[in-house]
């Protein structure tokens, strides 16, 4: 046993140093490109594999908003955002027919509509928070449609943290809004909750 533990151990040490042996030369087989010597003025210059970014004119740079400072600044804000609301969509449950869903085939497509133009309505109470650190403010919004769409009234029920100045501007954007018209030819009156906590 003792000559085969000796036959083993030699082959490991002989294939152990042929393979060092092997990676060795295999690493110092090959030789670098001659460089330059440095001059006394001359600076390293650092290349670099990665394909450079293209030059960007400051003219084709996208400009930051402003901070909106008025209710009429939340109007451009408002328009900023395209999405259309649905055209003639019904919301139903399960005890109605679309024939008795009168007061409610506008909801969905109205409630969508206001959550689509949230940051518009947003604006009113960061234009008035300004003046108001940490403030918070709600506010019940009650919208009056006509069948068509158009706008009888906007107005307002109590709730607390009301500020008349961000339920004005609420108000004006809200009449500026295109409404979908209704599938029944009913008016429709639309409440919608509006609750602002100032930003971190």
């Amino acid at each position: 046993m003792r000559p085969m533990r000796a036959c083993a151990t030699a082959t490991a040490l002989f294939l152990g140093l042929l393979s060092a042996t092997i990676g060795v030369a295999a690493c110092t087989s090959g030789s670098t490109p001659p460089q330059p010597p440095p001059t006394g003025d001359a600076v390293p210059v650092t290349t670099s594999t990665v394909a450079p970014l293209p030059m960007v004119a400051a003219t084709d740079m996208p400009k930051a908003k402003p901070a909106p400072k008025t209710a009429a600044d939340c109007k451009v804000i408002l328009s900023e955002i395209t999405n259309e609301p649905p055209d003639g969509g019904v919301a139903l449950n399960n005890a109605q027919t679309s024939g008795d869903a009168g007061a409610t085939d506008r909801m969905v497509p109205l409630t969508d509509l206001i959550k689509s133009k949230r940051d518009g309505f947003r604006c009113c109470f960061d234009v008035w928070a300004k003046d108001h650190p940490g403030a918070q403010s709600s506010a019940k919004m009650v919208l009056k449609l006509k069948p068509d769409g158009s706008v009888i009234s906007v107005d307002f029920d109590d709730a607390p943290n009301r500020v008349l100045e961000v339920e004005a501007c609420i108000g004006d954007l809200a009449k500026s809004l295109s409404y979908p018209r209704s599938p029944s030819g009913k008016e429709t009156k639309f409440r919608y909750p509006f609750d602002f906590k100032a930003r971190r």
